[in-house]
């Protein structure tokens, strides 16, 4: 009974699972009263989806991870009608970007779907098309039905559409740097870290993170904390080019005054 598990009566093992999946899923599209969403909401969604992985709900056996022949076309279906939904959201509810990235913020509320592009666009199906970071300066192929089925073109075709006459680089100027880079690999491994850096390394996040009988909270703390990684993304080979982290920035320790300022390009391009 539904009413069971609102109540608190969970006596069962499946009532605790559907008390936990619950707790996800009600954070997982914004805040009620703030009105408000952003990188804490999604990661609660995507909770939800490792909870439904770990009671095999996508075929795979409880004991075993699923493959990848499985969760991608999984992640890629899912995620694309999750952004939809959120997008209709944010907008017909005029949410407000929690918390605040500023400059630094891949757009006003998501970054796992940008991640996820990312690796969509290292599959060898793409290998016969020219996608490369900077293709999202192309704004005909943004526009293609070709782009419609790709996340990481849909995340920068909305951004684009909704700035409209901003200038890209001024309105997202990380996604400008990051299109600087050579491959999806690269643009992938450094949004992998920065998420590490930005999301999963900072307290106001983490702290409303919810633990059950699955996603669990059963490891050992360090006694030595743990710092965000100080590197993002690797530009390769070019003078000049450093991949510090944004957070990162020189004179910014313990001792450092508070006037230091950031740059107004990401660090890792020219």
């Amino acid at each position: 009974n539904p009413d069971d598990t609102k109540e608190g009566n969970v006596d069962s093992k499946q009532d605790r699972v559907i008390l936990e999946l619950q707790a996800y899923w009600d954070h997982a599209f914004g805040h009620e009263v703030r009105l408000d969403y952003g990188t804490g909401h999604e990661c609660s969604f995507y909770i939800f989806i490792y909870v439904l992985c770990k009671i095999g709900i996508f075929g795979n056996p409880k004991t075993q991870t699923p493959s990848v022949d499985i969760m991608a076309p999984v992640a890629l279906s899912i995620s694309s009608q999750y952004l939809e939904i959120c997008r209709g959201l944010q907008t017909d509810y005029m949410l407000e970007p929690a918390g605040s990235h500023g400059v630094w913020g891949l757009d006003d509320y998501h970054c796992i779907p940008f991640y996820i592009g990312a690796c969509q666009l290292q599959n060898k199906t793409y290998d016969d098309y020219d996608h490369k970071p900077s293709s999202i300066h192309n704004d005909e192929l943004l526009r293609s039905d070709e782009a419609k089925s790709i996340i990481y073109f849909q995340c920068i075709y909305y951004i684009k559409n909704l700035k409209k006459g901003v200038p890209f680089f001024e309105s997202s100027p990380m996604l400008n740097d990051i299109s600087q880079l050579a491959n999806w690999g690269k643009v992938s491994g450094g949004l992998l870290r920065l998420f590490e850096g930005e999301v999963l390394s900072k307290k106001p996040v983490v702290q409303h993170f919810v633990f059950g009988d699955i996603f669990k909270a059963s490891w050992t703390p360090t006694e030595v904390q743990s710092e965000a990684p100080t590197r993002t993304f690797d530009s390769g080979n070019h003078v000049g080019m450093n991949s510090n982290a944004p957070w990162a920035i020189h004179g910014s320790g313990k001792n450092s005054g508070a006037s230091v300022m950031p740059p107004t390009k990401a660090p890792w391009a020219k």
